[in-house]
């Protein structure tokens, strides 16, 4: 084996010459070639044992008499008197000039200096048995090994000679972790990136490559099967010889290619119109002159106040268009071989391809602000003084959005929102009079000093009327509702609302325009269709749904409060709980997320995000010192995801309802699917599972699998930006205030009748 790494010393360039002459010229061929350029891990001995099995014959000093190869006989004569030590089970190599020959002795006669071999032809794991190039049984493997018929071997490692004339150990595959293949980097070509490359732009244009990247590589994949042993015989016959006829042996090149590209272009534009505020009562109120000495010098101040108006109307918008690809292709060409068997060739080829349909999406707002404001001025000598403006407005903002897939209408939406608002703007100034009118002022920019909405159209949707029936077409009517503030509730919009419809199913129309506050669409029902009703905004993102289904099946969670959605507990109230997690469709699922008090998901849960504020909460406070006191403690209807969700009866449960759930339930931990919760079952038998979904802060889901929590709909008095949530978690802890804007799951609960 010595020989194997010392005779022949051309060198090759690259590491895949390297592993395909040490494993595939082992199993092919009876002798190879030596090769020693490879990436070396670490420097051993000069002197290593291959294979403690192996003897190594110095042919300077030894003659081969005779050979016949296919008989597997051999007689060779020594010089000298140290003889080497050949027995039966011994490993050498029989130098043929051009080939290295390895042999497995089977039996051995020894004459003097003369000895008689019998032998046979050494396969891969006999030479490379208990040596440094070892083979082991890969993981992945016991479970089929990519499809593969047996148990796949993998080589960890190899000693060769370098350059420095010394044994390097080259490590194959990572340094032996499981694996079935072995990747070389033939060739890789640089990576095309274009990410965000601008090709055009003018002041209110622009065309970029959104992502353009690229990248080609060819690998070397190499498969050992012995497929037709068990691990037991394995392991048993290396105790002996670790010799396999089963051997399997696959080899191929591997070409990749992907690319990913996306073209966008934007077109924005905006304007204003803002004409300079003009007088509208002069002297408000009578001038109130103040007159007194300053050194002896007497000094005249005068106290104005004029009525002044201004109109101030600003639009802007944005237009994208955008498409794009994503190509990822994958071939194989290469070869099978068995000991037993012959070559045969193999190949594959895939190809994952997406394609992003041109799409067409539009924002805009149009906004009119009108202020109606005093300027209350102190005049020296009624010819210049400072002046402040408090500037009461009224304000009214229309903004729309659309997205339209030019292939499709899965991701289509369009939404318009209509925002009432009030405040008070302040600004400072200096002002110049001639003959008591200002003829002149210089004043800073505007600042707010508060703002609050009046009315904002919509809030959100409702189903109030239809079902739906398999096969039969039925009319199925939403209602809209906005946020009167000035009234302090919900009411139904007067405004005609874009609501976008999704089934299964037939329907009479994709969009419907709420009229009198009430929208409807034919909808012809499929087996286990549910009907949507979806509002968006201007982003894209629905804000609120609504939902029922058909009749005989539906989407559990879906809009109708029937039967088996709703679990009987035996509890002394009567409730009735949601088997399933509001959004979810399975009692395992997680459902959706949402903040206490807001009735859709988003994306992001922070203070910033949340609707109700933060350091100054408007709504649900009993602390002046975090804002508005209005002392509700408990989530009105119009704030409560189940019942924006599932309809009028059903609604998110209180501390107390989560309380008597506990009290009159036995609780385990337990796996319903592969997914960690608590089943609680009461005293008639019926059981509820709360799945441990974890809750949401900022974009990060946090403990999922490890606890659970649900909101309740009842505040923390005591600390009101916080509400009780229901924890739970494998040791048993319940009950919890947390953060208001933080998302978690609802689980709704309703009445008997």
């Amino acid at each position: 084996m010595e020989r194997f790494y010392r005779n022949g010393r051309q060198r090759f360039a690259t590491k895949v010459t390297l592993v395909f002459f040490l494993l595939l010229g082992s199993v092919f061929a009876t002798g190879c070639k030596k090769t020693d350029d490879l990436d070396d891990d670490d420097t051993v001995a000069e002197q290593v044992v291959v294979n403690p099995d192996y003897v190594a014959i110095d042919w300077e000093r030894a003659n081969l008499e005779t050979a016949d190869d296919s008989a597997g006989t051999y007689t060779i004569t020594f010089d000298g008197e140290e003889m080497p030590g050949i027995r039966a089970g011994s490993i050498i190599a029989i130098d043929r000039d051009t080939v290295v020959n390895y042999r497995y002795v089977v039996s051995v006669e020894w004459n003097g200096n003369r000895v008689n071999l019998t032998t046979v032809e050494a396969y891969l794991t006999d030479i490379f048995y208990d040596s440094g190039f070892t083979l082991a049984t890969s993981p992945e493997a016991k479970k089929g090994g990519k499809g593969r018929k047996g148990k796949v071997i993998y080589a960890e490692a190899a000693y060769v000679t370098g350059e420095d004339g010394k044994y390097h150990m080259v490590r194959l595959n990572g340094g032996g972790k499981a694996s079935t293949e072995f990747t070389h980097n033939l060739w890789q070509s640089p990576t095309f990136n274009y990410d965000g490359e601008v090709l055009y732009e003018s002041n209110n244009m622009k065309i970029w490559m959104e992502r353009m990247n690229m990248s080609m590589s060819i690998d070397m994949e190499m498969y050992m099967n012995f497929g037709g042993r068990t691990e037991l015989e394995v392991v048993g016959d290396a105790i002996s010889r670790y010799r396999s006829r089963a051997l399997r042996v696959e080899a191929a090149f591997v070409g990749k290619f992907e690319t990913e590209q996306e073209i966008r272009c934007k077109v924005t534009g905006q304007c204003a119109w803002s004409p300079d505020y003009d007088l509208w009562k002069h002297n408000l109120f009578r001038p109130i002159p103040i007159r007194f000495l300053v050194g002896g010098v007497p000094i005249v101040l005068t106290l104005r106040c004029d009525l002044f108006r201004q109109v101030e109307v600003t639009a802007s918008g944005e237009m994208e268009f955008y498409t794009g690809v994503e190509d990822r292709a994958e071939g194989r060409v290469g070869f099978e071989w068995e000991q037993s068997g012959r070559m045969t060739p193999v190949s594959s080829f895939s190809n994952d391809f997406e394609f992003t349909p041109p799409t067409v999406e539009g924002r805009g707002t149009v906004q009119a602000k009108v202020w109606a404001f005093p300027r209350v001025s102190v005049m020296l000598y009624d010819v210049l003084g400072p002046s402040v403006d408090f500037m009461p407005y009224l304000s009214a903002r229309v903004s729309g959005g659309f997205r339209e897939q030019m292939l499709g209408t899965s991701n289509d939406y369009c939404a318009w929102s209509l925002d009432c608002n009030t405040g008070l703007d302040l600004r400072c100034g200096l002002s110049a009079r001639f003959f008591g009118y200002e003829v002149g002022n210089w004043s800073t920019n505007r600042w707010n000093f508060i703002d609050i909405n009046l009315y904002h159209s919509p809030k959100r949707v409702e189903h109030v009327s239809g079902e739906g029936r398999v096969g039969e077409s039925r009319t199925i009517s939403f209602a809209v509702y906005d946020q009167n503030n000035l009234l302090g509730r919900e009411s139904v919009t007067p405004l005609p609302q874009l609501v976008k419809f999704e089934a299964r199913g037939g329907l009479s129309s994709e969009y419907g325009i709420a009229r009198g506050g009430v929208v409807s669409v034919d909808w012809t029902a499929t087996e286990n269709d549910v009907l949507y009703a979806k509002l968006y905004d201007i982003e894209g993102n629905v804000m609120s749904m609504a939902s029922v289904g058909s009749a005989g099946g539906g989407e559990p969670g879906g809009g109708g409060l029937t039967g088996g959605e709703w679990i009987d507990l035996g509890l002394p109230s009567g409730l009735l709980w949601r088997a399933y997690n509001l959004g979810a469709t399975s009692p395992e699922g997680y459902g959706n997320y949402y903040a206490w008090g807001e009735t859709s998901p988003k994306s992001v849960y922070t203070w910033e995000t949340y609707i109700y504020g933060e350091v100054n909460l408007y709504k649900y406070n009993t602390n002046v010192s975090y804002g508005t006191v209005d002392n509700l403690t408990t989530l009105e209807a119009m704030d409560d995801a189940a019942t924006a969700a599932l309809g009028s009866g059903a609604r998110i449960p209180t501390k107390a309802e989560w309380q008597e759930l506990l009290d009159n339930t036995t609780s385990v931990w337990t796996t319903v699917n592969n997914v960690n919760g608590r089943k609680l079952t009461g005293t008639n038998g019926n059981s509820l599972f709360l799945p441990a979904a974890g809750y949401l802060s900022g974009t990060e889901l946090y403990y999922a699998g490890e606890n659970g929590s649900c909101w309740s709909s009842s505040l923390d008095e005591s600390v009101p930006h916080r509400a009780w949530s229901m924890l739970f978690d494998s040791g048993g802890r319940y009950g919890i205030n947390y953060n208001r804007y933080c998302g978690q799951p609802v689980r709704a609960v309703r009445s008997r009748n």
